[in-house]
């Protein structure tokens, strides 16, 4: 701590001054004023120890002279002077302290000086800060008012000044009510402090638009942010308030502008439909003649031209018959925006039924095969859904790789609208080309290749968009596509939920056997309604008599295996391949839990099964587990029994568990139980994407591994807090090369190291 002592008596080489520098003092002397001013302003010190007498100055005017050339040099008077008013005095005008020469040790001179110093330093400091915060203020593009607990001004920025047109000196003492038009004043204030009056909270925030006014008179919006803030027992408001005419004005402006616009475009659509009809009829007219004589020249000289001519005649009816395609391809997409009025309910499982009976010669010919979730209603005519789903699937179709096409249509409820998805196994889609193939005209493959006119995701697009959805693919070349679309809703289930009575389809051909299931219900606590079939045809045709005059489908079926005329497999797959049945849950009555039936009717449709003979505890656990899980508005979670938590992970894995059943099991407290759901490939994508935010590791590393896991969630999980869900996602093949390329560049050597092993793999199979 370096310090100047100015004194001009033999201290300077006494003992108190070699006592002190011994204590760790650097001390520079000056025995003047006039060479204290000289060393102060040259060089820096921590702090000043000074004589009021010396031999160029006396008294308090060596303070108060030296102070103006030591700004923010703490200084502290080292006096023989015992005088009470001086002492005050010297306080007054800046001192830090007032000490007595020869009464005051050595050591309490250090302190004071080392006190003297931090509290300076933290002084300053807190100076500075005000100065910043007042910089601040006065800079800010906001007006800025402070006020006491009565309202009235104690701050008042440039800002301010400029906005109201009232300088500092006008305002501060008065009430906040001066930015107030008369005739509105009463009714803010009472606002206000209604608003603060209804909390006791120590910091409030109050944000509105106010009209204030000018010292002019004009009135003019201001955006306000009125903040009160406790103070012991009191409080104290501030404001910031910015001018928002030239928001308004923009607003307004903004706003008609709009409104022209819409109805500008409103015009020209108009006049757009009109002009594809009649251009689309206009067309066709001259097309069609072309078409005719072309015919008929072909007719005529049929083995009589060169083959040449004949080839040129060929490209003459290809190019009309394309060209035909187009205009109605047009035509068609013009009328697919157009909504009409009144509220649809339509049902998408009979739309798809007709749409797979319009494709069924295409659908034969490739050998397609369906996987079809139970469909919802949506608000959206039938015709348009017509067109949506005959071009998802004929698509599907026509893109298909060297295998038989494999189509998946299913969908999950959203909000207000249903999320459809229909995944298929074709050539997939490169990731750059995903938005533009939603383009008029557009094609990714030669006319030889694939035909058609490049307008059916284009239609697509327009139905979807002009119901206020969405739609977007996901896709990798090689690996199939899923095209994913949002419809409004016009229902909440799915299916019908279940009741609170659990309805049962027995099916099962050995008297005893059904007595043993009754008796094991009978000493549940279930509330159930049970028929009895007794053999696979019986339950077939009474499943589809149920489904064709629209009465509620049994909520569960018990099916035995081994019966006469059509046995348990025979069920499993009609019931698979039927687009309503294949929503309700199936279980399979087995003799044996390791059979190899079991197995095979695990593969096909069943949900779970039970070993005969029936008892009642397993019963009640698996038709409450199964229950629960299907129920509309299930009950509140519990505690589960080791055997529903058993059934419940069984439900969780197996791929044939409905949709809302796994959306339910997603939400367990067991991990094992959402880990289940979490690599289960028949998961809903947004069951995936909620599962992808997990508490547990594990659970989003199953998302990682899921096969079906959207590639917007994939790209999410590449950059995961957790080492093993990036490596889990490092050695999955099947994730995009960026992705794999940005995991090479991992911080984690061995997560690193696995991206780059897998990139080198698929290297190698190119």
């Amino acid at each position: 701590m370096r310090i100047l002592l100015v004194e001009d008596s033999s201290m300077a080489s006494s003992s108190s001054r070699e006592t002190l520098e011994q204590l760790g003092l650097d001390l520079e002397h000056a025995d003047s004023l006039s060479t204290a001013i000289e060393l102060v302003t040259k060089e820096d010190f921590d702090g000043i120890l000074l004589d009021l007498d010396l031999k160029d100055s006396s008294g308090i005017g060596t303070l108060i002279e030296l102070r103006e050339y030591a700004h923010g040099i703490p200084i502290v008077i080292y006096t023989q002077r015992k005088e009470r008013d001086q002492a005050l005095q010297v306080i007054k005008y800046g001192a830090q302290d007032y000490l007595l020469k020869g009464e005051v040790p050595e050591t309490s001179v250090l302190r004071c000086l080392r006190h003297s110093v931090e509290r300076n330093k933290v002084e300053l400091e807190l100076h500075k800060h005000q100065e910043r915060i007042q910089a601040i203020l006065d800079n800010s593009y906001d007006a800025f008012i402070s006020l006491d607990s009565k309202m009235r001004i104690t701050d008042w920025n440039k800002q301010a000044e400029e906005t109201f047109g009232r300088t500092k000196a006008e305002v501060l003492g008065r009430n906040m009510a001066i930015i107030i038009p008369h005739h509105l004043r009463r009714q803010y204030l009472r606002q206000t402090e209604k608003v603060f009056n209804q909390s006791d909270a120590s910091i409030l925030k109050l944000s509105s638009e106010i009209t204030a006014a000018h010292k002019d008179g004009r009135e003019f919006p201001v955006e306000i942010g009125f903040f009160r803030v406790r103070e012991n027992t009191d409080y104290s408001f501030c404001a910031f308030l910015r001018d928002i005419s030239e928001r308004q004005r923009f607003k307004e402006e903004l706003e008609r502008q709009v409104q022209e616009r819409t109805e500008h475009l409103t015009q020209q659509n108009e006049l757009l439909k009109q002009f594809a009809k009649i251009a689309s009829h206009d067309l066709q007219e001259p097309l069609r003649a072309v078409q005719g004589f072309a015919n008929l020249l072909a007719d005529s000289t049929r083995g009589k031209l060169d083959k040449d001519q004949e080839e040129f005649i060929g490209f003459i009816m290809d190019g009309t018959t394309r060209m035909q395609n187009l205009i109605r391809a047009i035509l068609l997409h013009s009328e697919s925006g157009k909504v009409e009025d009144g509220k649809h309910a339509t049902d998408c499982n009979s739309v798809l039924n007709e749409v797979l009976a319009n494709l069924s010669t295409s659908i034969k010919e490739s050998e397609a095969t369906f996987e079809l979730d139970r469909l919802p209603r949506v608000a959206v005519q039938r015709l348009h859904l017509i067109q949506l789903f005959q071009n998802m699937v004929s698509n599907a179709i026509k893109y298909r790789g060297t295998e038989p096409p494999l189509i998946s249509i299913t969908a999950e409820e959203n909000a207000t609208q249903w999320l459809f998805s229909v995944r298929d196994n074709g050539i997939g889609i490169d990731h750059k080309y995903a938005n533009k193939i939603f383009d008029m005209f557009a094609r990714l493959h030669g006319k030889s290749q694939y035909p058609g006119t490049g307008m059916g995701l284009a239609i697509c697009k327009r139905i979807v968009t002009s119901h206020g959805g969405n739609i977007w693919v996901e896709s990798t070349p090689g690996d199939g596509s899923i095209f994913f679309f949002t419809l409004p809703a016009i229902e909440k289930v799915r299916r019908k939920a279940m009741k609170d009575n659990i309805e049962i389809l027995l099916v099962e051909d050995t008297p005893s056997d059904v007595r043993l299931t009754q008796e094991a219900l009978k000493r549940s606590d279930l509330k159930y309604e049970m028929h009895v079939v007794n053999d696979g045809e019986e339950a077939m045709e009474h499943l589809i008599r149920l489904k064709e005059s629209h009465q509620d489908l049994p909520d569960v079926i018990l099916l035995d295996l081994n019966m006469p005329r059509k046995n348990g497999h025979e069920v499993l797959a009609e019931i698979k391949n039927d687009s309503v049945l294949r929503a309700i849950p199936v279980v399979l009555l087995t003799v044996s839990e390791n059979d190899e039936d079991v197995l095979e009717a695990l593969k096909l449709k069943m949900n779970y099964y039970i070993a005969k003979p029936v008892s009642a505890p397993k019963l009640t656990a698996l038709l409450s587990s199964i229950h629960q899980l299907h129920k509309e508005s299930p009950e509140e979670s519990k505690a589960f029994s080791q055997d529903e938590t058993r059934i419940r992970l069984v439900l969780a894995g197996n791929q044939h568990t409905a949709p809302i059943a796994l959306t339910r099991l997603a939400a367990d407290a067991n991990d094992r139980v959402r880990c289940r759901v979490a690599e289960n490939p028949r998961t809903p994508a947004g069951v995936l994407m909620k599962l992808s935010e997990d508490a547990s590791a594990e659970v989003r590393l199953g998302v990682s591994e899921n096969p079906n896991t959207p590639e917007t969630v994939l790209e999410a999980l590449s950059k995961d807090v957790s080492d093993d869900v990036r490596l889990g996602l490092a050695s999955n093949h099947k994730l995009p090369q960026r992705l794999l390329e940005n995991l090479a560049e991992d911080e984690n050597i061995y997560v690193a190291a696995a991206a780059q092993k897998t990139l080198a793999t698929l290297t190698q199979r190119v």
